[in-house]
């Protein structure tokens, strides 16, 4: 299973980089387009768009929609809930009353969900034991499949970050600590929002961060040549685990 992993293209018409955000998402969705063999799936970890707007999703899916295989949104700090839900695909929710938007994929090899690390307050992460109680509720309904995770903020301390924690409190994180700790199906953690590589962990299991789509917006050390292209994550499950590589369009 091939899954390819982008975030953070930040679209909004009122920036000045509007245009160069707008050619970096391009770029990246044909590469992806010409991929072979193809990926089973996009995820996108969050900031579709720059404070989310329907206005502004509708200029990012005149790009994304054009992706030939299926794409899966999780919402960023800069996004809408209700625009992601309303805009692009989303897997099986559980609990369609739940407040937040986490969901499962389940129609692939391995499967993948959504969680939702929105905070109220902050553009920080947050995640309650109410999200929690979801994620352990939504893992029971598959404990024997290997599963991914998908979410905006890393749980992981991203050391080379001005903000290298990038939740409100370190017991936020311990919510999900404690449920991941009891379901070993859980592979790996696909995450945005640092706008960077990095790795970490969290009890145990590997978690990764792909640079922004948004190369104006992008931190951190690229390859040699990167410096202007747009680059994203090519991940590929093995049956055992997955191995990971940049892509630079």
């Amino acid at each position: 299973m091939i899954i390819a992993h982008i975030s953070d293209s930040h679209i909004d018409p009122k920036s000045d980089k509007l245009k160069d955000r707008l050619n970096n998402l391009l770029c990246v969705v044909d590469n992806i387009n010409n991929l072979n063999p193809s990926p089973d799936l996009v995820i996108h970890t969050g900031d579709v768009a720059h404070n989310g707007s329907q206005e502004k999703y509708t200029l990012a899916l005149t790009i994304l929609e054009d992706i030939t295989v299926p794409m899966y949104v999780c919402a960023g700090n800069r996004d809408d809930r209700t625009l992601i839900a309303k805009n692009f695909h989303t897997g099986l929710v559980i609990n369609p009353d739940l407040e937040f938007l986490q969901y499962s994929i389940n129609n692939y090899p391995v499967r993948l969900i959504a969680l939702d690390t929105l905070s109220t307050s902050t553009n920080m992460g947050d995640y309650c034991q109410g999200r929690a109680n979801h994620l352990s509720w939504m893992l029971a309904q598959e404990p024997q499949k290997p599963t991914v995770l998908f979410m905006h903020h890393p749980p992981f301390e991203v050391i080379d970050s001005k903000y290298p924690f990038q939740f409100e409190h370190w017991n936020t994180v311990d919510h999900l600590s404690h449920v991941l700790a009891q379901n070993s199906q859980v592979k790996q953690l696909f995450c945005g929002h640092t706008h960077r590589n990095s790795n970490g962990q969290i009890v145990g299991i590997p978690a990764s961060t792909v640079p922004s789509v948004a190369v104006d917006l992008r931190f951190g050390n690229v390859p040699d040549g990167a410096e202007l292209r747009p680059i994203y994550h090519l991940h590929h499950f093995d049956g055992q685990q997955f191995q990971s590589k940049t892509v630079v369009c």
